[in-house]
């Protein structure tokens, strides 16, 4: 689930892998209208993060693209989009209890020393 507040991106992510769920909090800023830089994650260890969100942010480098309306975090070695999310509209009351987090409401402020 990603919110969005001018350029910056917050959100929360997670995967099923190898019977065992994963999840975290993701950064991003935007570049364009289709085009983002995640900055910053946590959560469980897995791949997507080395770093739990109670112990801080890990630094990342990383795309998310929106492709034919579809959403992309994996670029192909030839740089074309490989786009599998698709999106779908948040309950108001899923988003409302999401905006309530404090570290939502630091990460989309973008208050110094409350959210990468």
């Amino acid at each position: 689930m990603l919110l969005q507040r001018g350029s910056r991106i917050c959100g929360t992510w997670f995967h099923f892998a190898s019977g065992k769920e994963y999840s975290g909090r993701i950064v991003a800023r935007a570049d364009s209208s289709s085009e983002a830089r995640r900055t910053h994650v946590c959560g469980r260890q897995s791949l997507e993060s080395d770093i739990e969100c109670e112990d801080g942010w890990q630094r990342i480098d990383k795309p998310l693209r929106i492709c034919k309306g579809q959403l992309s975090d994996l670029t192909r070695a030839d740089g074309s989009c490989f786009a599998y999310y698709h999106a779908v509209r948040m309950a108001d009351d899923r988003r409302d209890a999401l905006l309530a987090e404090p570290w939502m409401q630091a990460c989309l402020s973008g208050v110094p020393g409350d959210a990468p």
